[in-house]
């Protein structure tokens, strides 16, 4: 019985896509697409410490 070797075409297809995105993110054309930064901004009102939580009885 003989065995084929051959790829399968969604195999080959997936690679070729997945190649293709990292190629695009290397040269920088795809740059931003993906990251995510995050922007916030902490108040000191915001802020609760261990004495906020205790009540103010902590020595």
């Amino acid at each position: 019985m003989k065995r084929s070797r051959h790829a399968s075409f969604a195999i080959i297809t997936v690679a070729v896509i997945a190649a293709g995105a990292l190629l695009l993110e290397y040269t920088g054309l795809l740059a931003g697409a993906f990251r995510t930064e995050i922007l916030a901004r902490v108040d000191d009102g915001d802020v609760v410490n261990a004495v906020d939580i205790a009540g103010g009885t902590m020595r």
